[in-house]
């Protein structure tokens, strides 16, 4: 009878010390929600800052650039070499700042956007658009710009707004870090899997198989004494291509260029 007591006793206490770990659990799993929701609210709030901060700073810089612009065509001001060396460095990074603004718009677009309205795109308008939004770069480079013919574009879904950052980001990586003069070609394919691949290819030196795993990381800068790069392009990049059902990816061999590409759904056809 001793003995049955005292395996009454034993269960009791683990019985007891079960439940306390159950309390434990449920208190750790209360405390990992509540920090998930902390982290959650932090990151619609800092989405809503850039948002913000960004609207904010895109008039007064569209006036920087346009007033740059238009004293750089004025025929009534004699301008010096010095001159004309420092106003082209003004609208140079004023261009340069207009693009983080619009990498950062993007960036809090994609986490906000729950459904994104995927449609069929006109491929070749957008690709023209992002080599526009670049133009003042071409010419500071001397960059010629390859792109397919109009009917030669397979047809995708996506959202026009975001592939378009896509082009402008993977251009103007092509020409920061392409040849002298760099050479850039735009091309598309049918793919597998009823995807459609696009890619951009440089002329440039290529990129060791060591850096090629951290390119699309956030604020990774390759080459960092020949271009200065705020390092935020492939990572949104990234991002909007997952966000549209796709993948990005890269090839390249050191001393014969590289090329990066991004994967969208095949878009229905008749």
């Amino acid at each position: 009878m001793r003995d049955v007591d005292k395996t009454k006793e034993q269960l009791l206490d683990e019985l007891a010390g079960l439940r306390r770990r159950v309390v434990e659990l449920e208190d750790a799993d209360a405390e990992r929600t509540q920090t998930e929701q902390e982290r959650e609210r932090l990151i619609v709030e800092l989405d809503a800052f850039a948002h913000t901060v960004a609207h904010d700073l895109k008039a007064p810089l569209g006036i920087v650039i346009g007033m740059s612009e238009l004293l750089r065509q004025s025929t009534d001001i004699a301008f010096g070499d010095m001159h004309l060396e420092v106003l082209r460095s003004i609208i140079w990074n004023a261009y340069k700042m207009d693009t983080i603004i619009d990498e950062l718009l993007v960036l809090a677009g994609v986490r906000r956007l729950e459904e994104v309205p995927m449609a069929p795109l006109d491929m070749e308008q957008i690709a023209v658009e992002a080599q526009q939004r670049l133009i003042y770069m071409i010419e500071e480079y001397r960059a010629e710009i390859v792109l397919l013919p109009a009917d030669a574009w397979p047809a995708a879904l996506g959202y026009a707004p975001w592939v378009e950052e896509v082009w402008a980001n993977y251009i103007s990586n092509a020409i920061k870090y392409g040849g002298q003069p760099p050479r850039v070609e735009l091309g598309a394919a049918p793919h597998p899997g009823g995807m459609v691949i696009f890619w951009v290819r440089d002329n440039g030196g290529g990129i060791a198989p060591e850096d090629r795993k951290r390119l699309f990381a956030p604020f990774t800068r390759l080459d960092r004494m020949r271009a200065r790069g705020h390092g935020l392009g492939l990572s949104i990049v990234q991002r909007i291509v997952e966000r549209l059902g796709g993948k990005v990816g890269v090839e390249s061999t050191p001393g014969q260029g590289s090329k990066f590409s991004f994967t969208l759904p095949a878009a229905p056809t008749d």
